[in-house]
């Protein structure tokens, strides 16, 4: 008798949540449970960049995406969507946004739901099970109200999106990076409004510290979730919000192992073909500095730096994992440019009063929040420097300076981040607490 395919409906909805709690979970997921099929929602989100639905579709396992219109009218009316005809063996799990979009869901098919949550916990009649990734969220749920039989730690699924794809020296010819000197990684984000502002600020920052530290290189990450059309409009017209410079976007001929790989070989040196292209381009700042930028393959740039420099976000953890040290920024030079949740964030595009609205309470929320990197949250101790405020570029090349004098400071700083964010493995053991009770 053949067994009927199982239903594994997943809500994710901002760029964090696709790329380190959706991406490891369908690998893991599909390993444990091999007669599933996956269909995933985009639910709304004041943090989406655009492109979450087209990343999640392109997942291996994933067999259909619907965005939150889609999700809206299922939910409401239970009218059927395309090709989607899901079965009497099915559960909803939720990795991102409100979870009444993931109860509801539940409710409307009939289906046991699960959640990754941080500790925070709603809707306890219609989840089985909350798979939280530390002690700490379990105590939070709790005191919210959980019962402690609902409650599995599985660990942090971020650690478990890390996954380089080349040789390390493979990368370093890819990119025509020295190995022998440090590398910088400037992060600027993957929401598109935040990124026309901060790129150009982390590009002038490198410009001043180029002319400091002779040795260093520099690499730009550009995250999946933003467009070439995105990256050359910035670079063209930078503004002056945050005393930012700009720079001409190349397109550079591959040669050596990219060369090989763009014509469908593996080079003979490398160990493994990576398993999904990337895309290097090269940009030339206005004062002349030459650095790559690379999408796709984030982890390895992760991997080749020293330092980063980055904006808040889901990969101030997956570096932390990785013992990367980073200094983290948060220019609040324009406010209302920064993505927030609740009615200022819907109002902030209202004419006139919307902006005023929206940079008070952005600037309110950064007075009350003490950490802003993802690290320093779960140690509850600056780790890494954070700078927040109203920032210029010489502000961050004087802190990049002091940091890469210090290489003692750096090591500790490697050393604690591993230590505060512990090892991988939260994918595998979620998957295998999610198939114990759906085999009971």
């Amino acid at each position: 008798m053949t067994k009927r395919k199982l239903d594994i409906i997943i809500t994710a909805n901002s760029p964090g949540e696709v790329s380190t709690w959706l991406t490891p979970a369908i690998r893991a997921l599909r390993e444990r449970l091999p007669d599933s099929e996956f269909t995933v929602f985009i639910p709304p989100c004041p943090f989406a960049s655009g492109r979450e639905e087209a990343i999640a579709a392109a997942l291996p396992g994933v067999k259909r995406t619907f965005n939150r219109r889609q999700l809206l009218s299922f939910i409401l009316t239970g009218k059927g969507l395309p090709g989607f005809d899901p079965g009497p063996r099915g559960i909803v799990l939720f990795l991102g946004g409100d979870l009444a979009y993931a109860a509801l869901l539940a409710r409307r098919l009939g289906d046991p739901a699960f959640a990754y949550t941080e500790g925070r916990v709603q809707w306890l009649h219609q989840f089985t099970g909350f798979l939280l990734p530390h002690d700490q969220a379990r105590t939070k749920a709790i005191k919210s109200g959980a019962p402690g039989d609902k409650l599995y730690v599985v660990g942090d699924l971020m650690l478990d999106a890390i996954e380089m794809q080349w040789p390390k020296s493979d990368f370093y010819e890819i990119l025509r990076l020295d190995e022998n000197r440090p590398v910088i990684a400037l992060l600027p984000g993957s929401r598109p409004q935040e990124f026309k502002h901060v790129l150009p600020m982390l590009l002038r920052s490198a410009e001043i510290i180029s002319r400091d530290l002779r040795a260093v290189q520099f690499v730009v990450g550009v995250s999946p979730f933003i467009t070439e059309g995105l990256l050359k409009e910035t670079l063209s017209n930078p503004g002056d919000a945050l005393e930012g410079t700009g720079g001409e976007l190349m397109e550079v001929a591959p040669s050596g192992a990219l060369a090989d790989l763009d014509h469908g070989m593996a080079a003979s040196r490398t160990a493994s073909k990576p398993s999904h292209l990337g895309h290097v381009w090269y940009i030339r700042t206005l004062a002349g500095l030459e650095l790559p930028a690379v999408q796709g393959w984030q982890y390895d740039v992760m991997g080749i730096a020293s330092l980063a420099i980055t904006i808040p976000g889901s990969n101030t953890a997956e570096m932390a994992g990785l013992g990367l040290p980073m200094l983290v920024v948060t220019p609040l030079n324009k406010p209302e440019a920064i993505p927030l949740e609740g009615i200022p964030g819907l109002v902030g595009g209202v004419p006139l009063v919307g902006t005023l609205i929206k940079r008070r309470a952005v600037l309110a929320t950064a007075k009350r929040v003490k950490y802003t990197s993802l690290p320093n949250r779960r140690a509850q101790s600056e780790i890494v420097p954070e700078l927040k405020g109203e920032l210029h570029p010489e502000d961050v090349a004087i802190a990049v300076g002091n940091l890469m004098r210090n290489p003692d400071k750096l090591r500790t700083m490697s050393k604690q981040l591993k230590e505060v964010m512990g090892k991988p493995g939260a994918a595998r053991i979620m998957a295998e607490t999610i198939a114990a009770v759906i085999e009971q």
